[in-house]
């Protein structure tokens, strides 16, 4: 059993590097006997991560989506990947006695924007907004499409007022991307909530109740804001 808490870097750093080999080529490379294999140990035991590559190539490629990690449009974690990683999460955050937030966030009028102009156009924003999110949040960071129009991204042992300035900057800067060209270039706001473990809620479902209380709350304000759990 660990006597000391596992490095932030070494351990969260993981979940993007998995994602960011998913995304690029739909499996996870297997590792050589490292420091860095010992420390997903833990993780591996959660079985949410586990023998990726072994299941995919043994899977018949019908049946590949029905398994796999991702969302198949943002290229996200889907929601039942992310919430096994949210559940590890907390016992761990309970465990060592520190933070973790999370950020739940969606697009402005997207839904408005799916009924004009359809399918096409809105899973194309969502791309655009999943890119820009790769490259905004930090590298330990774990992004997430929770439901159709909520995503999320866990904070790992950050406080809500840390979480909060990397709500803003998505907040401020994605107005001035074009995050998509089908049939005009499409510029989006964002509505985003904020809630934290232990300071907001005392567990999993606790959590989710005081984050979504948020996330409507930003949108009830007419979007664009980040609100913070209270």
């Amino acid at each position: 059993m660990r006597d000391q808490q596992e490095p932030l870097m070494g351990r969260e750093g993981l979940f993007r590097q998995k994602l960011n080999m998913l995304r690029k080529t739909g499996r996870v490379q297997q590792q050589s006997q490292s420091d860095t294999q010992n420390r997903l140990k833990e993780l591996e035991q959660g079985s949410y991560l586990t023998n990726v590559q072994s299941t995919l190539s043994q899977t018949d490629p019908k049946e590949m989506e029905r398994i796999t990690l991702l969302d198949n449009v943002t290229q996200f974690y889907n929601h039942n990947t992310i919430t096994r990683i949210i559940s590890d999460e907390l016992k761990r955050s309970k465990r060592y006695k520190h933070d973790c937030t999370l950020l739940m966030f969606l697009v402005d009028g997207l839904y408005g924007i799916q009924q004009s102009h359809g399918h096409d156009v809105a899973d194309s924003i969502l791309r655009g907004v999943s890119d820009f999110v790769m490259r905004t949040i930090r590298d330990v960071d774990v992004p997430a499409r929770y439901s159709a129009e909520q995503m999320l991204v866990l904070c790992p042992e950050t406080d809500a007022q840390g979480t909060s300035i990397l709500a803003e900057r998505m907040r401020s800067k994605i107005q001035l991307e074009r995050v998509s060209d089908l049939t005009q270039n499409w510029h989006v706001t964002l509505s985003l909530g904020i809630a934290s473990f232990p300071a907001h809620c005392a567990n999993y479902d606790e959590m989710f109740q005081k984050l979504e209380k948020a996330l409507n709350t930003a949108v009830d304000k007419g979007g664009n804001c980040v609100v913070i759990s209270d």
